[in-house]
């Protein structure tokens, strides 16, 4: 690996530290900080340090998205960390998509118990239209993934 591609890995690393710390304050990778969510009427209690694993994830996604097209792919270092940061996001997805699933089905149950409420049902609109936009999130990831290996196998072999 290159010096600049070394100065590049440390500089996104660094660029995320510093969201995670302007977005979630100073004890962010701490394993007791949470962060508490408002979703309408639920509150979600989450661990700074899985928000600050997905900011990391999101800011080497998009840094090397934009460095991997502004070279054209001809670049086999920053390639192959944009795959890497892509497999993550992939991984990223599956989870939020188990998680609203789960929620749904516990959603059900609590509806069953109570009265009619504003609770996410696994047969409603919103539900349906969230589930289809990740999915579809996931598919675009996965051919980006795709398009981004056969365009560095291209420019590998033409190299050799």
């Amino acid at each position: 690996m290159k010096r600049k591609e070394i100065y590049w890995l440390i500089g996104t690393f660094g660029l995320s530290l510093v969201a995670c710390v302007l977005l979630l304050g100073i004890d962010c990778f701490k394993s007791t900080s949470t962060a508490d969510i408002n979703v309408h009427d639920t509150y979600f209690v989450v661990a700074k340090k899985e928000l600050s694993i997905l900011i990391l994830k999101l800011t080497f996604f998009f840094v090397y998205l934009i460095r991997m097209l502004r070279r054209k792919f001809k670049n086999l270092t920053v390639n192959l960390i944009f795959m890497i940061a892509n497999f993550f996001m992939n991984l990223s997805v599956v989870g939020l998509l188990s998680l609203i699933k789960s929620y749904a089905r516990s959603a059900t149950a609590i509806q069953n118990n109570t009265s009619e409420s504003g609770i996410l049902d696994s047969n409603s609109f919103e539900f349906i239209f969230l589930w289809v936009l990740l999915l579809f999130f996931q598919i675009i990831l996965l051919v980006s993934l795709g398009y981004s290996g056969f365009k560095t196998g291209l420019n590998y072999k033409k190299d050799k």
